[in-house]
Order: structure tokens, then C-alpha cells, then sequence
């Protein structure tokens, strides 16, 4: 059948294609047998090849080093070589100095001149040692060059100022923008390169030299005022506290002066040219910080500072201490000057303490100036009423004049003044606690000094306090000149006017300080009742002022003398009277129209009843009758005008 035919045909073909096939892929296998044979074959030889090259190509490597590094010594050396020729190069540059307006070339050969510098020291050759000696010595000329430099552009701005014209540091001039710049560039080259090339150029020492004398010079006339000051008001001898026994007058003439002079120039707050002094220092010296930080390198600028002000600081401390001595020889109203110069301290003490050191605020000696003077000021007030209730000893006797006292007027005087210092006072004595001002000898006085703070623990009741003693100190002052007087009449007139001179003192400054516990009078401070106690001293003494007066009809009475007489006596003590009160010192209107008030008023009604009781009419009694009770208040009218 043809379909059986075809089948068997086919089987046959396929048979021989596959037959085909397996005898080409045995051939392939032949084939892949021979090439991997082959393959290793060749990969032997490379590893041979591998292990011969290996050794020419280290070696090839190690010849390429070879030339780099000639290649790179050859370069080193040709730097070497120019190393050695910079001196020669730069020598001229460095020797004619820096250009003022263009500084950068200047500084190139300097850097040229320390790059060799530092190359030929790292070679440490024999045949470099001579550049390197011609290159130190270039680097010495230039970096002394631009350190004149700095040196110039310093002193242009360095001739000195006035600081008094200008309210605070900031206000005070300084160098232009431009010059600072420059400074400053110069002052960081020079630091830096001088700490690399070993050079000495001391840097700070060359701003302090130049700057130290510029604030010299802007100080020098707050010294010169110090001195001058000082020599105008100078007094020989210690102040030692008053009332010492066996402390004469000779040897302390600022108390004797106290006592006996009356004082009309008062030192006014702000006025001492030390405190001017003080505050011009503090500005200028934070003026001199702030242009150091803008021109000096960070790392030398407190050194430079300290250095800077180091001289001007020590002047100025010196100039301390001699003012304190002069505080310690003057009277007793150079204490205001004084307090004020405390204040101005204690103001300034922190922003100065903020510009110094540690070691240089202890070797300044601040705080001990600062403490000695407020231990002087404890003690001067001490001193004060100790004076008071010793006040005419050794030749101190009062004037027979009747006016006031110099002492009393002057201690008045200062606490009108010293009150202007109260929170320095409150702060003063609050450590010293109430009463410390109170002599041993004169707790024991009856009667004396027995008030106490109406709050012990409060600052300005103890200075309250304070002031009331002094107030009876100097109401005992004017007792004991009352005393010191020859007659009666100025015995009372000495009273009655240093009686008054104190109350009116107390009274034109009481209720000052209703709205403001800062301007609180004298008289508010003390209080009424001290008015009050002064008031009726007044008015005791003219009891005996008016006594005096009567004395003069103590002959009407008598019954052995005839009416003229009796007129003729009253007469000639009438007019001995006035007489006697026209070379009394009363300047004081008020008290004058007292003492002529109470004169007329003892006299006239008693003179114009013995008249009505007398009416003779006789020549004797014509002739004796001197005086009209019109003429009488007419003489008493005019008995204090000269």
C-alpha cells in the first residue's frame, strides 16, 4: 500500500540524518578536546611568560622612580640655587623700605626672604651658611622697617587729647579708618613672621612706648590741677581727731583754721580735679582697649593693654595717695571734697576693675586707696563732734563781738553741704553702726548725746541720728562761747545771733522734701523737735538780753536819789549801752529787729512811766532828762547799723 510505502522511506532518511548528526558531534568533541588542549598549552606559556617579564617590569617601575626623583632634585635644586640668590634679589627692595602707599610688594620680598630662610636652615649646608646670614640680616632691616612704620602711623595720632570735652569713650577721637586698617595689617605680619623668623621686634613694647605717652599727655593736666590744688590749700600738720588732750593748735593748723576762720569757698560736687581725674582715666583708658582690639592681634592685645596703661595707671594711683594725705592734713570741709572724690571711686572702681587684671587691680593698689579713704571719713566725722564739744581750748577763744561763731557757722555750713551725700554716708555708716561717732568721754557727760536711731538697722536713721548730735554739738559750741563773753549784753547777743544762725538753718530747709525723699532738707533730716529745742534756747536768751536792758532803770527804784539823778545814771548807761552794742557783728535783719524789739520794749514803757510818775518840771530835772522816749527808740532804731 502506498501510504506503508512512504512510512518506511522516511524511517530510512531520518536514520541517515541522524547518523550524520552523531558522527559531526563526535568530530566537535574531537575538535573541543584538541582546542582545550591547545588552550593549555598557551596558558602555560603565558605563566611562563608571566614569571620571565615580571622581573623587567618591577625593574622598569623602579627606573621610572628613578628619573622622577632626578627629575624632582633637579627642580629642588634649581629652588635651591634661586634660595641662594634671594638675598642678592631682595637686598635692594629691603633696604629702601617700605612703600606708604603700597605695602603688599614689600611684604612679598619679606615672605621671599623667610621662605629661604626656612629652606637653607632645613638643608643645614656649610656652603648656605653665608646666604643665610645675608638673608637673617635683610629680614632684620625689613621687619625693623615696617615696625618704624608701624611706629609712625602710631605717632601721627599720638600727640595727646583732652578727654574732658568729650562726655564718654566713644566720643573721643581716634584714628581714621584707613590708618586702622593698615595698623592692623601691620601689627598681624609682624607678629606672625616675627614669631617664625625668631625675630625680637618686641611689638607690644613699641605700641605701649608710644601710646603710654600719649595718655600721659592727655592726663597731665588733671595731675598739674591735683598738684596745684593741693600746694593752694595745703595745711602742715595731721588732722588727728580733735580734742586730744595735749594736742596743741601749733601743730594742727587745718583744726585751729576750722575754728577761727570762717569759711566762704565750699567745695562744690564734681568739682575736685582728682575726681576729673578719675573719670578722664576710665575713658581714656576704654578708648585705648577698644583702638588696641581693632589694631593689635588677639593674642598679644590684653598684654598690650596692661602694658599700655601700666605707667598712667601707677601716676594716677600715686596721685591718690597724695591727695588722701592732704585729705589728712586739711580742715575739715576738704571732708566734702573728700566724699566726693569717694564717690566718684566707687563709681568708676567697677568699670576700671573690668579694664585690669587680677594681679594688676591688686598691684594698683585701688581697693586699699578705696578703703583707706572711707576709714578716713568714718573718723572725720567722729572727729567733728569731738571738735565741737572742745571748741575753745588753746587760744580758740570767741571774738567779744556777739556775731556767730566761725565754728558754728562752719559746721553748720557743712551739713548743709554733706547732706548733698547722704546714700554715700547711709552706706558709710550703716557698718559702723548707730552712734559709733560718740567719744568715750562723752558718754559719760550728762544730758550729752544720749539720742539713738529710731531704727539701728537702717542706714539713714543712723545718719539721722548723726545728724541731731551734731546739731547739739554745736548748740553746746554756742553755750560754751556764750560763756567765753566779758559782759552780759554780748553774752546774750552771742546767743541769741549763733542761736538763730542754726535755727534758720534748720528751718529754711525743713518740709523741702514732701515729694522727694532725695532732696530731703537738713531741717527734715533732723526733725522739729531739735528746732524746737534751739528755739527755746532763743528765746531763753533773750529773756536775758531784755534783762540787761532793765538793768540799765535799776536806779529809779531808789528812794536816795533825786529824779535827775536818777535820769542822769540812766543817762550815762543808756548811752554806754549803745554804744557797746554798735561794735556787735550782726548781719543777720532778722535777729537785729529782735534785739531792737526787745530793747524798746524793755526800755520805753518803764522810761515813759517814770516820767508820768515825775513830771518836774525844774532846770535840774530839764537839763537831766537827756533823752525823749521818741529819742530812746530812735537811738535803739540805729544802735546796730555800723
Amino acid at each position: 500500500m502506498p501510504s506503508d510505502n512512504y512510512l518506511y522511506d522516511d524511517v530510512d532518511e531520518e536514520e541517515g540524518e541522524l547518523e550524520f548528526l552523531r558522527e559531526s558531534l563526535e568530530q566537535m568533541d574531537n575538535l573541543a578536546e584538541k582546542t582545550t588542549q591547545l588552550l593549555k598549552v598557551f596558558d602555560i606559556r603565558l605563566k611562563n611568560l608571566g614569571r620571565i617579564i615580571a622581573p623587567i617590569y618591577k625593574s622598569t617601575q623602579k627606573l621610572t622612580r628613578l628619573y622622577d626623583n632626578v627629575e624632582t632634585t633637579m627642580g629642588s635644586l634649581d629652588d635651591i640655587l634661586l634660595f641662594f640668590n634671594v638675598a642678592k634679589d631682595e637686598a635692594e627692595t629691603i633696604r629702601a623700605g617700605p612703600d606708604k602707599s603700597e605695602l603688599l610688594p614689600y611684604l612679598d620680598s619679606i615672605n621671599r626672604l623667610k621662605d629661604a630662610s626656612d629652606a637653607l636652615r632645613l638643608l643645614d649646608l656649610e656652603s648656605a651658611s653665608d646666604s643665610r646670614r645675608e638673608i637673617h640680616e635683610l629680614l632684620r632691616i625689613g621687619l625693623g622697617n615696617l615696625s618704624q612704620l608701624f611706629s609712625q602711623w602710631l605717632k601721627q595720632h599720638s600727640g595727646g587729647v583732652d578727654p574732658a570735652a568729650y562726655s564718654n569713650a566713644s566720643e573721643i577721637p581716634s584714628f581714621p579708618t584707613d590708618t586702622v586698617k593698615l595698623l592692623s595689617m601691620l601689627a598681624t605680619y609682624l607678629n606672625l613672621v616675627n614669631d617664625e623668623v625668631s625675630h625680637d621686634l618686641k611689638l607690644t613694647k613699641t605700641y605701649a612706648s608710644i601710646r603710654t605717652r600719649h595718655i600721659q599727655k592727655s592726663l597731665a593736666q588733671f595731675g598739674d590741677m591735683c598738684n596745684m590744688y593741693i600746694r593752694s590749700n595745703n595745711f602742715d600738720g595731721p588732722m588727728a581727731p580733735p580734742g586730744q588732750h595735749g594736742h596743741s593748735d601749733a601743730s594742727n593748723p587745718a583744726e585751729f583754721r576750722f575754728c577761727t576762720v570762717r569759711n566762704d569757698q565750699w567745695y562744690e560736687a564734681g568739682t575736685s580735679p582728682f575726681a576729673q581725674y578719675t573719670v578722664n582715666i576710665v575713658k581714656l583708658f576704654q578708648a585705648e582697649r577698644d583702638l588696641i582690639r581693632h589694631i593689635m592681634p588677639t593674642v598679644i592685645s590684653d598684654e598690650t593693654f596692661l602694658t599700655t596703661v601700666d605707667r598712667p595707671l601707677e601716676a594716677y594711683m600715686n596721685m591718690g595717695e597724695k591727695m588722701l594725705s592732704f585729705f589728712l592734713s586739711a580742715p575739715m570741709y576738704e571732708v566734702l571734697h573728700a566724699l566726693d572724690v569717694y564717690g566718684y571711686l566707687l563709681e568708676n572702681d567697677v568699670v576700671l576693675a573690668s579694664l585690669l587684671t587680677r594681679e594688676q587691680r591688686q598691684g594698683s593698689g585701688m581697693s586699699k586707696l578705696v578703703s583707706r579713704l572711707q576709714h578716713f571719713l568714718g573718723k572725720s566725722f567722729t572727729a567733728l563732734v569731738a571738735l565741737l564739744y572742745a571748741p575753745f581750748r588753746d587760744g580758740r577763744a570767741p571774738k567779744q563781738t556777739g556775731g556767730v561763731n566761725e565754728l558754728v557757722h562752719n559746721a553748720v555750713t557743712f551739713l548743709s553741704y554733706v547732706i548733698g551725700y547722704k546714700d554715700l554716708l547711709i552706706n558709710i555708716f550703716l557698718p559702723l553702726g548707730d552712734g559709733h561717732w560718740k567719744p568715750k568721754e562723752l558718754l559719760q557727760r550728762p544730758g550729752s548725746m544720749s539720742h539713738h536711731a529710731s531704727d539701728p538697722n537702717d542706714g539713714l536713721s543712723i545718719f539721722q541720728h548723726y545728724l541731731r548730735d551734731v546739731i547739739d554739738a554745736i548748740a553746746y559750741t554756742a553755750d560754751q562761747g556764750g560763756k567765753q563773753m566779758k559782759r552780759p549784753t554780748v553774752q546774750f547777743v552771742f546767743l541769741i545771733n549763733n542761736y538763730s544762725f542754726l535755727a534758720r538753718a534748720l528751718r529754711d530747709t525743713m518740709y523741702s522734701g514732701e515729694d522727694d525723699s532725695q532732696s530731703l532738707g537738713l531741717g527734715d533730716l533732723v526733725g522739729r523737735s531739735a528746732l524746737q529745742r534751739i528755739e527755746s534756747q532763743i528765746e531763753r536768751s533773750r529773756k536775758g538780753y531784755i534783762a540787761t536792758w532793765k538793768a540799765l532803770m535799776s536806779s529809779f527804784p531808789a528812794a536816795t536819789l533825786s529824779p535827775p539823778e536818777k535820769l542822769v545814771m540812766f543817762n550815762q548807761a543808756f548811752d554806754d549801752m549803745v554804744r557797746s552794742q554798735k561794735a556787735y557783728e550782726i548781719f543777720d535783719m532778722d535777729v537785729r529787729s529782735m534785739l531792737v524789739s526787745d530793747a524798746a520794749d524793755a526800755i520805753i514803757p518803764d522810761y515813759e512811766m517814770f516820767l508820768r510818775q515825775n513830771p518836774d518840771k525844774s532846770p535840774e530835772f530839764s537839763r537831766a532828762m537827756k533823752y525823749t522816749p521818741r529819742d530812746i527808740q530812735s537811738k535803739i532804731s540805729g544802735m546796730l547799723d555800723d
